[in-house]
Formats: structure tokens, sequence, C-alpha cells
């Protein structure tokens, strides 16, 4: 297999069978047995078209006067990928995109339209091999610049306003930056990348977050020793940040009320010196493992994942120091990961709020008096975010702000991919008043 019927075929996975683009992929590399070369080009092909296909489909569209609808998924998926190579990356020759994608045709049996792949690229190139020129408002042009549906845009512009849109954007475009926990409980930051690095692996120590790396070259995760021997686990440092935020301290109780699959539960545990009590909870049984596996693996003894549903009062839990409070949510600031899902459809994500709050609520009665309460999300929504809060706060006035200083100044922060590449991200800490 090569690397390009590889990633057309995960696209294909993802379009029609609807998978998660990491996981797809991660199957698809495992099956192919590619070259190491061979496998990062059909990751930067796969992720690439997943990222740009608003922008790659106005393209074929203006070529081919076609709808997408109306053309062979396979087809598609092909033109998607040829016209990605063509647009944005320049090594590749042209003629190799040309006949590599005819040539792709006859794989996915579909050599009826050779000729139509070879006549609309061929009439691209004859023009440039540039973008047209769009038609219509400024909302539909930054749409098809940065591949963005155009209800998304307007969001974004209406939340944040246009350049600080337009800067987030640009940031999911591109794979992120991968970071990465160092696990205190057993090596220092220097140690692990010293570690690390002698693997062949990059291995940077953040400059303002303790305990957090960027982590360059690593392959699949799963293989690195460091990683077999629980020496660190990948979380972006936007989750870190919130972790070190509620500031759980050694010999306090904890309840993550929706951990899996368990990161921030980790590092807390950690920034507690593996000393205390933590219940990560989860609605879903199989997650559990998930949880249970990661800590076995770091070596943490404090965890205690349980079978739990957020929005329903289990009195048997009892009072805690600090209570997280990550709730489910429509993922829009981790879609420089997950590209995917800037094409979710707005009404898919609409009730979302209601069910952060009745989780948000229910998971405050756990709250020892004085105890603190954080609120957070991987959105940049702010009805999903800053408007939840804030309910909260008013219809509970036994709770305050509590005013944060490890980023920002203020009860609550807003974390732009752009301001510290990291994920977009929100979260909010709150505490109950003593009496």
């Amino acid at each position: 297999m090569t690397a390009r019927q590889l990633a057309v075929q995960a696209l294909l996975a993802v379009e029609t069978q609807g998978g998660y683009s990491n996981l797809v992929l991660a199957g698809a590399l495992n099956k192919g047995k590619l070259s190491k070369q061979d496998g990062a080009f059909a990751s930067v092909l796969f992720y690439g078209v997943l990222e740009r296909k608003i922008t790659l489909d106005f393209v074929i569209c203006h070529y081919t006067k076609k709808p997408i609808k109306k053309l062979t998924p396979a087809v598609v998926q092909i033109l998607r990928t040829a016209f990605y190579q063509l647009l944005y990356m320049d090594k590749v020759p042209s003629s190799a995109v040309v006949n590599e994608s005819v040539g792709l045709t006859r794989q996915f049996k579909c050599t009826s339209a050779s000729g139509f792949v070879n006549g609309v690229l061929r009439s691209f190139l004859r023009d440039g091999g540039k973008l047209p020129p769009v038609k219509g408002n400024e909302t539909k042009k930054l749409s098809i610049e940065y591949s963005c549906p155009e209800w998304l845009v307007k969001q974004l512009v209406d939340d944040y306003g246009k350049q600080a849109a337009i800067g987030t954007m640009e940031a999911f475009l591109g794979r992120p930056v991968l970071y990465a926990r160092v696990n205190t409980l057993k090596i220092t930051p220097d140690e692990l990348c010293s570690k690390l690095e002698a693997a062949g692996i990059g291995c940077v120590k953040d400059e303002k977050l303790d305990g957090c790396v960027a982590l360059t070259g690593t392959g699949s995760i799963e293989n690195i020793e460091a990683f077999e021997q629980g020496l660190f686990h990948i979380q972006d440092k936007s989750c870190q940040m919130a972790a070190s935020l509620l500031g759980p301290q050694k010999g306090e109780r904890v309840l993550d009320a929706c951990s899996a699959p368990g990161s921030k539960s980790f590092t807390m545990a950690q920034l507690m010196e593996n000393c205390g009590e933590i219940i990560s909870c989860d609605v879903h049984e199989h997650k559990i493992g998930l949880i249970a596996d990661g800590a076995k693996r770091l070596g943490v003894s404090i965890i205690k994942p349980m079978l739990n549903d957020g929005t329903v009062y289990n009195e048997s839990l009892g009072q805690f120091d600090r209570v997280l409070c990550d709730v489910p949510c429509s993922g829009l600031g981790v879609m420089g990961k997950k590209p995917e899902i800037r094409y979710k459809a707005p009404e898919d994500i609409k009730d979302l709020a209601q069910l952060q709050y009745k989780i948000l609520e229910n998971s405050s009665k756990y709250c020892k008096p004085g105890g603190v309460v954080m609120y957070s999300t991987c959105t940049l929504a702010k009805d999903e975010n800053l408007a939840v809060a804030q309910r909260f706060l008013q219809e509970h006035p036994d709770f305050e702000p509590l005013e944060n200083k490890l980023h920002k100044s203020g009860w609550h922060t807003t974390l732009l991919p752009q301001d510290e590449q990291t994920d977009g991200f929100f979260f909010a800490t709150m505490r109950k008043k003593e009496g």
C-alpha cells in the first residue's frame, strides 16, 4: 500500500463510518506497515485534507461544476488529496500528484473516472494552480480561506472579534504542539528530557509550567520505553494548567466528576505527591478501565475510578476539598487535534449548555464549605463556558468567584490556541463560602 492510498482509505473511513480521525489513522498505519517516511507523508496528507476540506471542496466544485454529493466517494477523496498536495505541499511535484491520483482511481476500482480526475487536475494547473477567487460576503470568504463552517466563523467573530477569530482559525491549521506531563513521582523533568533525547525524541521543558514538556518525533507513543515505564502521560498544556490551578494539596479529597481518560486525575495525584484520595468518575463503564490502567502504569495509588452519573447526586461519595467539573462539550477547542470536529452541525451541540449546567450544579453539592470547584471545558463557545459559570453563581449564592493568578487575573480564563500554543480551553474557579 502506498502512502497516498492509505490516506485516501483512512479518509473514506472517517467520512463513511464516522470514526475519530486519530483512531482511524492509527489503525490504518498499523495495518499499512509503511516506512517511517511514508507513514509521515500519509499522516500529513490525511490530517491536511480533514483540516482543509471546505477549501478543497470549493476548488473541486469550481473545476468539476458538480456538487460533491454527485461524485463517487473515492473520487472525492482522491481529488481532495490531490488538491491538498498541489495547494499546500510545495515539495511534491505537480506531475507526480496528477499521475498518482489517476493511478488511485484504479486502486479504488473507479477506473472510469481516471480521465475525469486527470482533466480536472490539469485544468487547475493550467490556471496557475491557485485558489480561485471567492465570491460572497466576508464570512463566506473567511470560511473558504480557513476551512471553517460559516456558522462557526460567525460565532468566533461574534464572541472574540475578527482578529482573534482569524488567529484562532489559523492556529487550528497544521499539527498542534504535543505536550506531556512529567510523572514527578518517578522522575524529574530534566531526567525525562535526557532520557527521551537519548532515544531520539525531542523534549523541551515549558518555560511557564513546571512539569510540562513539549515532544517532537515521537512516532507511536505506546512504543516509547519511557511511556511504558510510566514516566509521563500525554496531556495538553491547557489541561495541565487547569489541574494546577485547582490547587489540590497533599492529603486532600478530590473529586474528578467527568474524569475519563483520567489525565487530569493523574496530574493532580502527582501534585498531591500521591497522598490523599481522588475519586475519578465517568458515566461509561468501559472508560473506567482506561483510568485504572493509566493510574497503574504511572504508579499512582490514590486514584479510585468509579462508575457514576455526573447529573445525579450520589450521597455515598461524601464531601471533597476540591471538585473538578470538566464537562462534556462541543470540543471546538481541540479542532487542531481532531479536525473533523469543525464540521459538526450547530444543532448537534445546541443543548449542551443545559447538560453542562446540570453536571456543574450536581457536582457542587460534593464541595465542602471553604472548598473549591473548577468548571472547565475544551471548547471556545461562550454559551458553554462563561454563561454556564455565571448562571451557576447567580443561582447559588453560597458560592463566590475565586480569583486565580496562575495564568491571568480574574476567576475565569479562556485560552485561545494562538495565545499559548495550547488547545482552546476555558476554566473558572469558585469557592464555597464558609458557614
